[in-house]
């Protein structure tokens, strides 16, 4: 359970908003199964907020609020194998990954925006409920993201040493909630994403992303 409350305040000729006391409040629960083999962790979410505003809205409202539920299910799978590439043993894996996530739309174009952002598109980010970071808006989802990664590790000491992984997000329903001036993201398959990490020694190391778009 998460509760917060936030008073926001600055000169509205520059915000054009007005100032607020934003109270907002997460509940989840989930369970996680784990096993060597994989795991699988199913979880569901209650977001709400409410809005008292000191001036009105343009609809003239001096009050909002927002009740959203989330569900997702994450999971994957673990296979090792041992291996030896340039005359060093490791601990080769293959781990695929699926992420299921679905919240609803709730209109919240009046709402404003005080805290909140679109997420960075990568590896942290596409196995995530929500496509902001913030409170203030809560994105409409209905989308799987599919992923493996391959590691090869110290098979003593279990430090990783090379690190490859590619995931991609498929998107059943177009996600209407955007940010002021943006617009709804209609395209079903995400742009794809492939990493590299590699730390051949203690010294020194080398990570990458490259993010393709196939438009």
């Amino acid at each position: 359970l998460e509760l917060d409350s936030t008073r926001f305040h600055a000169d509205r000729s520059l915000t054009g908003q007005p100032n607020a006391n934003r109270s907002f409040m997460l509940t989840q629960i989930s369970r996680p199964f784990l096993a060597p083999e994989g795991f699988i962790t199913p979880r569901v979410q209650w977001h709400a907020s409410q809005y008292q505003f000191d001036s009105a809205l343009a609809n003239g409202a001096r009050s909002a609020s927002r009740a959203l539920p989330t569900f997702s299910v994450d999971s994957g799978l673990v296979f090792e194998r041992d291996a030896r590439f340039f005359g060093r043993a490791f601990m080769q894996t293959l781990e695929p990954r699926a992420f299921y996530t679905y919240t609803p739309y709730r209109d919240q174009h009046l709402l404003p925006v005080y805290d909140t952002a679109a997420n960075d598109f990568n590896f942290a980010t596409i196995y995530t409920e929500n496509a902001f970071g913030g409170n203030d808006r809560l994105a409409d989802n209905n989308l799987l993201t599919l992923g493996v990664t391959t590691r090869l590790l110290d098979p003593n000491t279990g430090a990783e040493a090379v690190r490859f992984g590619v995931a991609q997000r498929l998107r059943f329903t177009d996600q209407n909630v955007t940010l002021p001036g943006g617009t709804p993201v209609s395209d079903r398959l995400s742009d794809m994403l492939f990493g590299a990490g590699i730390n051949w020694t203690p010294q020194w190391s080398f990570d990458s992303t490259v993010q393709y778009n196939p438009k």
